[in-house]
C-alpha cells in the first residue's frame, strides 16, 4: 500500500466515524457490489442478498465509532453478511421442513463462504483491471467475462464484426492475465481462480 493510499484510507475512516454523509456514501460505493456478489453466492437469491447487505451497512453505520481502520470495517461487513446469510439459509430450511445436520451444514457453509470470499476478491481485482483496458477492448471483455456473453452476441450488441470481437477479446484477456500475474495482493487460490475464469 502506498503512503498516499494509506493516508486516503485514514481520512476516509475518520470521516466515516464522524458520520459525514460523503464518507458514508463512499464506503457504500466501495463495498456494496462485492458484498452483494459474496452474499448472493451463499444464498442464491439476488433480492434477499441485497436486503442482507443493506442491513449490514445499517449495522455498521450505527456502530461507526468501533472501526478504527478500513480493514476492520470491511471485515465486519463481510462477517456480518456471512452470518446473516447463514441465518437466512437456516430459516429457509425450517420453512421448507428440511432437516439436516446443523454441524455438517455449518462446516459446508464455512467452506462455501471462504470460496465465495476468494471469488469476490478476485472479481474486484478483475473489474479494476478491465477498467484499465483500451475502450473497445474494455467493452468486449466486460461483456464476455463479466456478463458471460458469447462472441456473436457481443458482435450484435456492439455492432462490431465477429472477428473484431474475437481479436479484442484475445487482446484483453492477454492484458488481464499479465496484470493478474503481477498483482501481489491476490492469494494463490485467488490467482488460480482468476486465471480459470479467463479461460472460459
Amino acid at each position: 500500500m502506498s503512503i498516499n493510499q494509506a493516508y486516503e484510507e485514514r481520512a476516509l475512516i475518520s470521516s466515516f466515524q464522524q458520520g459525514e454523509h460523503k464518507a458514508l456514501h463512499q464506503i457504500y460505493e466501495l463495498y456494496m457490489r462485492p458484498l452483494c456478489f459474496f452474499t448472493e453466492q451463499l444464498i442464491s437469491n439476488t433480492m434477499a442478498a441485497e436486503d442482507i447487505v443493506s442491513e449490514c451497512f445499517i449495522n455498521a453505520f450505527q456502530r461507526k465509532e468501533h472501526f478504527p481502520t478500513l480493514g476492520q470495517l470491511k471485515a465486519f461487513l463481510f462477517t456480518a453478511a456471512k452470518n446473516a446469510a447463514l441465518n437466512y439459509l437456516k430459516a429457509q430450511k425450517r420453512h421448507d421442513d428440511i432437516h439436516h445436520s446443523i454441524e455438517r451444514g455449518a462446516e459446508r457453509f464455512t467452506i462455501d463462504a471462504e470460496n465465495a470470499y476468494i471469488k469476490t476478491e478476485v472479481m474486484q481485482v478483475i473489474f479494476g483491471e478491465i477498467e484499465k483496458l483500451p475502450p473497445q477492448c474494455r467493452q468486449v471483455v466486460r461483456l464476455s467475462v463479466v456478463e458471460g456473453k458469447k462472441a456473436q452476441e457481443i458482435a450484435e450488441e456492439l455492432n462490431m464484426a465477429y472477428q473484431t470481437v474475437l481479436n479484442q477479446k484475445a487482446k484483453g484477456i492477454s492484458l488481464l492475465r499479465t496484470a493478474l500475474l503481477k498483482n501481489e495482493l491476490l492469494s494463490l487460490p485467488g490467482l488460480v481462480f482468476a486465471l480459470f475464469l479467463l479461460q472460459r
